[in-house]
């Protein structure tokens, strides 16, 4: 008793109602109390609440139609799987109620049958019987047409058997046409008496949308009463959700595969880019090192060059300056006084 007027105080004062006023705190729709039903569209409890349907009080105590159009427009609506987990509450809910109306229209299929069932019935028996008599009435014929013979010939014993199998069919015969009698009594009487047990049954019908019996041909007001009482509009209200449910899930399906997709394209148009970024790069670092290896081998035979001139060079001069201290020693020898004296 206690929750039941602690859940009843929530839904009309909030779930914050013992609060202070500093210690409210903004409310999200993806809060653990927060009915996800009644985000996507109605919280069953609600719907079938003071009929005889009655599902209690929801164990969410949040029903705030504030957080339900912050959901609609948010975009994570359709991602958080509370209209597949909606989905399929409402549609064990349809499918119970589809039960019920399969059961109340076999139980009327008993009690409203109509007097056909017994003509069926006993006509089927009837026309077995009719169906014997006739052949049991050729037998006789047969067997008398034997006896004929076979007294002609002389045969008396098998002329008596043949008499005797005929009189025992004839006695079959009476007993078919006693049974006939009284199957179509029988008949007649059980007609009757489905007349008499469906008489103020057979005006009766089945709701086909919360499955209570209606009477066929009723007064309009009571019609309409019908019609619009809170247990039919509840299962009506589920009907038509389905559907459009349905349609919508199949449309957020549709438009996530469409985004992947497009995800996808982009990846792969990305990849491909950065393929072609990083085959230009090892392009370009193949020739800079192709051009660096093409300058260093010009460097290297620059080098060289430069080396074997410098070499030739040196050599040149070593030389040259060796033929320079040659002929200076020479001139020194010459004009020494004891090369002058000699």
């Amino acid at each position: 008793m206690t929750d039941y007027m602690a859940q009843m105080l929530n839904e009309l004062m909030g779930s914050q109602r013992d609060a202070m006023p500093g210690e409210r705190k903004e409310l999200r729709f993806d809060d653990v109390n927060v009915c996800t039903d009644f985000l996507v569209g109605f919280c069953t409890h609600d719907i079938f609440r003071n009929t005889k349907n009655d599902l209690g009080f929801c164990k969410y105590s949040i029903h705030d139609e504030n957080l339900k159009k912050s959901y609609q427009t948010s975009d994570r609506k359709g991602k958080m799987g509370f209209e597949q987990r909606f989905l399929d509450r409402i549609r064990r809910i349809h499918e119970d109620v589809h039960r019920k109306i399969q059961k109340h229209e076999d139980r009327l299929s008993v009690t409203q049958r109509e007097s056909k069932s017994a003509e069926e019935t006993f006509g089927e028996k009837i026309q077995e019987n009719e169906q014997r008599r006739e052949q049991l009435a050729k037998k006789v014929e047969d067997l008398m047409d034997e006896a004929a013979v076979e007294g002609a010939k002389g045969n008396v014993e098998a002329a008596q058997s043949a008499v005797e199998k005929a009189d025992k069919a004839k006695f079959e015969m009476e007993e078919l046409l006693t049974e006939l009698t009284n199957l179509r009594t029988e008949k007649d009487r059980a007609i009757s008496m489905e007349e008499n047990v469906t008489a103020g049954n057979r005006q009766m019908q089945v709701c086909q949308i919360c499955g209570c019996f209606m009477l066929q041909n009723d007064a309009p007001q009571r019609v309409d009463d019908h019609m619009t009482g809170k247990l039919h509009i509840a299962y009506q209200q589920i009907a038509d959700t389905i559907q459009v449910l349905e349609q919508t899930i199949e449309e957020l399906k549709q438009k996530r595969m469409e985004e992947r997709f497009s995800r996808r394209q982009d990846r792969s148009r990305s990849r491909s880019n950065e393929r072609k970024r990083s085959e230009r790069s090892e392009h370009r670092r193949d020739h800079r090192d192709h051009r660096d290896r093409d300058r260093d081998h010009h460097h290297r035979h620059r080098d060289h060059k430069d080396h074997r001139e410098h070499r030739e060079h040196r050599e040149h001069r070593e030389h040259r300056d060796r033929g320079d201290r040659h002929r200076s020693d020479r001139d020194r020898r010459v004009s020494s006084p004891k090369f002058t004296k000699k």
